[in-house]
C-alpha cells in the first residue's frame, strides 16, 4: 500500500518537475538571445521613428497657401455655386478670387525663404472636413447652407492666420499674417450680413435663457478671434433629428506643409 502511494506521488512529482524544467529552459533561452528581448508569440512590426520636423516660417506660409487654395476651391465648387442666389453668387465668386490673389501674394514670401510655393488644397483638411462639408451642401440643396459655409470658411482662414501669428518668428511676417487674417475676417462679416442682414444681426441673437438663437450668425461675434473649431450646420432636413454639424479646425502639426 505504502509502496503504491509512493510510486504515484513520484510519477506526479516527476511530471511537474519536467514541466518546470521545460518552461525554465524556454525563459533562459529567451534571456540568452542576442537581442535580450522578452519571449513573445508572433512577430512585432518594427516601429518607424517619426521624422524630426520644425515648424518654420516657410512651413507656415506654405500651409497658409494650402488653406487659401482649399477655400478658393470650395467656394468655386459647383455644389456651392449652383445653389447661391443672385445676390450671393457674385460676392462668393469675388471671395474665391480674393483667395487666389492671396496665393499670389504669399508665393514670393515662400520663395524668399528658400521654399517651394504650394498651389494645392490642404489634403488632410479636405479629408478631415472639407469633402464632407461639400457633400452635405450638395445633398441639402439649401441656399442658406452656401452662406453658412462661406462664413465658416472665411472665419477658418482668419483663425488660421491668427494662430500662425503666435508661431511666426519674423516680426515683419507676423504683421503680414495679421493683415491677411483681417481680410478674411472682413469677408466673414460680409457673409454674416448676407445670412442675417440688418443692425439686429450685428451681435449674437439670444433666447430668453441666454443661449444663442439657432440658425443665426452674428456679424461681430461676442468673442474676438476665437481659436476653437469653427462649427457649421449643413445638409438635408431629417424629421425628428438634428442637422449635421461639421467641425472645421485650423491646421495642426499633422496638416502643416513642411
Amino acid at each position: 500500500m505504502t509502496t503504491e502511494n509512493t510510486s504515484k506521488i513520484s510519477r506526479r512529482s516527476m511530471l511537474r518537475t519536467s514541466g518546470a524544467l521545460v518552461a525554465g529552459s524556454a525563459v533562459l533561452a529567451a534571456c540568452g538571445s542576442e537581442h535580450h528581448s522578452i519571449a513573445r508569440i508572433g512577430q512585432t512590426p518594427a516601429i518607424e521613428k517619426l521624422p524630426d520636423v520644425k515648424v518654420t516660417d516657410a512651413a507656415l506660409l506654405r500651409t497658409a497657401m494650402s488653406v487659401e487654395k482649399m477655400v478658393a476651391d470650395m467656394l468655386s465648387d459647383e455644389r456651392v455655386t449652383s445653389l447661391a442666389d443672385a445676390k450671393a453668387k457674385p460676392i462668393i465668386s469675388a471671395f474665391a478670387a480674393a483667395h487666389i490673389a492671396d496665393l499670389a501674394a504669399l508665393s514670393p514670401m515662400v520663395s524668399a525663404r528658400n521654399a517651394e510655393p504650394v498651389n494645392e488644397a490642404n489634403q488632410k483638411l479636405m479629408t478631415s472636413y472639407g469633402e464632407n462639408a461639400l457633400r452635405l451642401v450638395g445633398e441639402g440643396k439649401n441656399p442658406t447652407d452656401v452662406l453658412a459655409l462661406t462664413h465658416a470658411l472665411e472665419s477658418l482662414v482668419a483663425a488660421t492666420y491668427q494662430y500662425f501669428v503666435s508661431l511666426t518668428t519674423e516680426p515683419a511676417l507676423r504683421g503680414e499674417m495679421m493683415r491677411m487674417g483681417a481680410k478674411s475676417a472682413r469677408r466673414a462679416a460680409v457673409s454674416a450680413q448676407l445670412f442675417n442682414g440688418g443692425i439686429k444681426a450685428l451681435s449674437d441673437q439670444l433666447n430668453e435663457d441666454g443661449t444663442v438663437v439657432t440658425g443665426t450668425i452674428a456679424t461681430f461675434p461676442s468673442a474676438f478671434g476665437p481659436l476653437n473649431a469653427v462649427q457649421v450646420t449643413l445638409g438635408p432636413e431629417v424629421p425628428e433629428a438634428p442637422r449635421a454639424t461639421v467641425s472645421m479646425d485650423t491646421p495642426s502639426l499633422n496638416s502643416i506643409i513642411y
